[in-house]
């Protein structure tokens, strides 16, 4: 075997934020039984831990590849410390507030949360060199295309505060 080998799954961390969400529990899982090592990272303010809890079941064997912190991606000081205990080769990034018609009455909120959030998130990615992230976005970020269904290449008209904050 060569050196220059790249590493299987086994030796590869992988945080996902809003991991204990509907998505992110479900790529976390995913990720889990492939082998890889997984760092959450959620508030809970739209999950629970009981979330943890059964992908800890759900996941068998692998579960002590599982860890958990209770951190909001706007700590930035939270995020510094999970960062600190491992060295991750990539980010999947679910974290944020989803309801569109909260974000019309919120909007402030959604800003904070989705936004500086998701900055303080790069930023520590990036002191950290962490270079690999795959953003979960929403279709609303185009709009109501007149001719559905939406491609990437669609144009990126959103028609509300939560739609605005996933175009980045």
């Amino acid at each position: 075997m060569s050196a220059a080998k790249e590493a299987g799954p086994s030796s590869r961390a992988v945080l996902v934020t809003g991991g204990a969400g509907y998505i992110g529990s479900h790529a976390v899982l995913q990720l889990l039984t492939a082998g890889f090592r997984v760092v959450v990272v959620d508030s809970l303010a739209n999950s629970s831990e009981l979330v943890i809890r059964r992908l800890r079941s759900l996941a068998g064997e692998h579960a002590k590849n599982l860890a958990f912190h209770k951190v909001d991606i706007r700590d930035t000081d939270g995020l510094k410390k999970v960062f600190a205990s491992t060295r991750f080769d990539a980010v999947i990034h679910f974290a944020g507030l989803k309801a569109v018609g909260e974000s019309v009455q919120k909007p402030l909120l959604y800003y904070d949360h989705n936004v500086v959030g998701t900055i303080n998130l790069l930023e520590v990615m990036a002191a950290h060199g962490c270079k690999k992230l795959v953003f979960s976005s929403s279709a609303a970020v185009y709009g109501s295309p007149n001719n559905p269904p939406c491609t990437e290449d669609f144009p990126l008209t959103p028609h509300n505060p939560y739609g605005r904050t996933k175009v980045l």
